[in-house]
């Protein structure tokens, strides 16, 4: 009989761990894809417990004690469940309580560095260098070192220039240079790019380009990728 109930798990690991991929390979809009994602676990979690559930019956129904057994199984189930869900919960509140997380501060632990875009009840939300978005659990910072830093006190001035196709109006231009600087991350917010015209001639401009980062890299970062994409456009459009 024991070897029965092995089977059967393995049987339902390998189904459910199918299940799963199919679910991430689903060509839906993101909205389905992101419910079937967050329900998968609360599913699997429910077919796991309902199976315990059920070896611990075709094993144990003939004792005295049954009933108290089972509960007692199933409490500690529950018990760890809500642990593991809880946690998070539990060390975003100390942590919130100990640091003043505020949003654009630049976090840096020994294994992230991002912008605080996000305060959640469970876990943060970075944004870093690249723009990617990256949830963190409190849990996982709790055990971590973690330097705070607020992005737009530390924000430096840089300068850089771009050449851009004199076809597309001026004010366009400026405005499309200011579009693209301030959508960039690392890039100060509150500081507007002061762009200026330095050079004409009948095929092209170049613009001065001054703008507020918090460091050299991130400055040139945000001056390589304004250039690469003027560069590789004529117009606007």
């Amino acid at each position: 009989m024991t070897i029965k109930f092995i089977i059967l798990a393995i049987a339902i690991f390998v189904a459910l761990r199918i299940l799963s991929q199919l679910i991430n390979a689903i060509q839906a809009n993101k909205l389905v894809h992101k419910i079937l994602v967050r329900s998968f676990p609360v599913l699997e979690f429910t077919i796991w417990l309902g199976f315990s559930i059920w070896v611990i019956n075709q094993l144990l129904s003939d004792y005295p004690h049954y009933t108290i057994i089972l509960a007692a199984i199933i409490a500690c189930l529950f018990l760890i469940a809500g642990w593991y869900f809880m946690r998070d919960f539990i060390a975003g509140i100390i942590l919130k309580i100990e640091i003043p997380f505020e949003k654009n501060q630049l976090i840096r632990t020994p294994n992230t560095e991002g912008i605080l875009k996000k305060l959640g009840y469970r876990s943060i939300e970075l944004e870093s260098q690249s723009g990617e978005r990256v949830k963190i659990p409190y849990s996982q910072l709790a055990s971590k070192s973690i330097h705070l830093q607020n992005i737009d006190a530390s924000m430096q001035g840089h300068e850089t220039s771009v050449k851009i196709s004199a076809s597309v109006p001026i004010q366009e231009a400026k405005d499309k240079i200011t579009q693209e600087t301030m959508l960039l991350p690392w890039s100060s917010i509150t500081h507007l790019p002061v762009i200026k015209v330095i050079e004409q001639t009948e095929t092209y401009n170049i613009y001065s380009v001054h703008f507020h980062s918090l460091s050299n890299k991130h400055a040139a970062y945000i001056s390589q990728h304004v250039k690469n994409l003027f560069n590789k456009k004529t117009d606007l459009g």
